[in-house]
C-alpha cells in the first residue's frame, strides 16, 4: 500500500522538483549544468540528486541572506537524505529500536532466570542494568 505522504522518487520538471523536494531552482540548475546523473531521460531522480548535492555543496556567498539560503538548502538536502535512508530501510525510528531492544532484553532476562540460580541471576541482572543505564539515551534519530 502506498503512503499518500511519500515523496516521489523522480520529478518530470525543475519546477516540480523544486516544489516537491524544496530545493531551490538555482541548485537544481547548477546540478544539471554540472552533469549530475540525476537528470536522465527527461526526469530528475531524487536519490542521485541528493547524493550529488551532498557531495557538491553550494558555495557560501558574501551576503547574510545568501548564507541563510545556502544553509537552508543544505538542511533540506540532509532531510531528503534521511528520508531516503528510512525508505531504503537503512535507518529506523528511535521508538522502534527502543521497543525492539526492550523485547530482546526482556527475553534475555527470562532466559537468565530459567538457567541461573537466584544469586547469579541477581548479580548478572544488576550488572546488565548498570551497563545499559550508563549508556544513557540514544543520540541517533
Amino acid at each position: 500500500m502506498k503512503s499518500k505522504n511519500k515523496t516521489p522518487e523522480f520529478c518530470e520538471t525543475l519546477r516540480q522538483a523544486e516544489s516537491r523536494w524544496r530545493i531551490p531552482r538555482s541548485e537544481l540548475s547548477r546540478a544539471k549544468a554540472e552533469d549530475c546523473s540525476a537528470f536522465r531521460g527527461g526526469r530528475i531522480y531524487k536519490e542521485p540528486l541528493v547524493e550529488w548535492l551532498r557531495a557538491h555543496p553550494a558555495k557560501v556567498g558574501d551576503g547574510q541572506a545568501e548564507n541563510l539560503r545556502t544553509e537552508k538548502t543544505r538542511l533540506q538536502v540532509e532531510k531528503l537524505a534521511l528520508e531516503l535512508a528510512v525508505t531504503r530501510g537503512k535507518l529506523i525510528e528511535r521508538e522502534t529500536a527502543k521497543q525492539f531492544f526492550g523485547e530482546v532484553m526482556s527475553d534475555l532476562f527470562d532466559i537468565l532466570a530459567r538457567y541461573l540460580d537466584r544469586e547469579n541471576f541477581n548479580r548478572i541482572s544488576r550488572e546488565l542494568k548498570t551497563a545499559i543505564g550508563s549508556r544513557g539515551e540514544c543520540t541517533a534519530l
